[in-house]
């Protein structure tokens, strides 16, 4: 695997007039105001990474610092704090937020779940005597936090499928427990998400797709700040949703690339990433990606009440 630098001067060689731009950028981000982001090394929260290895912060002129976080909670609980100036997490994670007086807004649109590219699945041990979604009652099922978007999920396809949501157990798991914890038998079930679904393939069975029970096409998760830093930085927060827009592009048909840079910041192996359903990533933010999430959210009551997309998405 190449490292940045050589990449980068490989790709600048090659095109002198974009190098010499790429250069003038980086220069001015070095004297600007530091932007604090939020990340989480998995495909579907990572474009931060792919956005700063492949030059597109230094091209719009910004000077980003990234922060690891586990999962977009802990990048949620960071904003509130003042830690971090923009992060990434799901769609009701934001909308619960706001109902309890948090002012996050969304500025652009990050992984999107796509039927046809599924990037999470519930899965069960290749033994179980699983055989219908109501054989899950009375049992227990992983999923990776309450009321995010693995819970919603789950409780959208127990509806689907005439099963009260409350009448199955969730437990709270981290996801390199998961497929484990289902072996064992410890639980019934676990929605799992890439790149741990292709981690687990030969030891559990994919016995469905939860995530198709909210639309076949939604946004997961986006990238949000605080109605405050917005309203202070809304010049830099412009150029930051032109460089993710650029690296969602760019990402969506560079697989091979970016699959590079995700196992340089998720330890993922060669074949791992070869054999995974890589993330699709929104090049754009509107109402009806959010609207499925939102609907569910309060048809099962995960939220207080019905949040709107106008709610969450700020105008730029």
């Amino acid at each position: 695997m190449q490292s940045t630098d050589l990449s980068r001067s490989a790709f600048l060689g090659a095109v002198p007039l974009l190098g010499l731009a790429a250069a003038t950028a980086t220069a001015s981000a070095q004297t600007s105001p530091v932007i604090r982001v939020g990340a989480v090394p998995v495909d579907g929260f990572a474009e931060a990474y792919y956005a700063r290895d492949m030059g597109f912060f230094d091209k719009a002129g910004l000077n980003v610092e990234i922060t690891t976080f586990n999962n977009g909670s802990g990048t949620t609980t960071a904003a509130a704090g003042g830690a971090i100036d923009i992060g990434i997490s799901t769609v009701n994670s934001i909308a619960n937020a706001v109902i309890h007086g948090i002012p996050y807004v969304y500025i652009a649109g990050g992984s999107m779940y796509v039927a046809s590219a599924p990037s999470a699945v519930l899965a069960i041990a290749k033994d179980s005597t699983i055989k219908t979604p109501a054989d899950f009652v009375g049992k227990t099922v992983a999923i990776s936090a309450f009321k995010d978007g693995t819970h919603l999920a789950m409780a959208a396809y127990l509806t689907k499928n005439g099963i009260d949501p409350g009448k199955v157990n969730f437990i709270e798991m981290q996801y390199p427990l998961m497929a484990p914890a289902v072996v064992r038998g410890t639980v019934a079930g676990a929605v799992l998400v890439e790149p741990f679904v292709t981690f687990a393939a030969n030891d559990v069975h994919v016995f469905a797709k939860p995530l198709d029970a909210l639309s076949p096409e939604f946004l997961l998760a986006g990238w949000f700040t605080t109605t405050t830093w917005l309203d202070a930085n809304r010049p830099a927060a412009r150029k930051f949703v032109a460089a993710m827009y650029e690296t969602a592009r760019w990402a969506n048909v560079n697989h091979a690339k970016s699959g590079e840079l995700l196992q340089k910041y998720s330890k993922v192996d060669d074949a791992t990433v070869a054999h995974m359903a890589r993330s699709v990533y929104a090049e754009r933010l509107d109402a009806a990606q959010l609207d499925p999430t939102l609907d569910w959210s309060a048809r099962v009551n995960f939220t207080e009440r019905r949040v709107t997309a106008k709610e969450l998405i700020a105008r730029v």
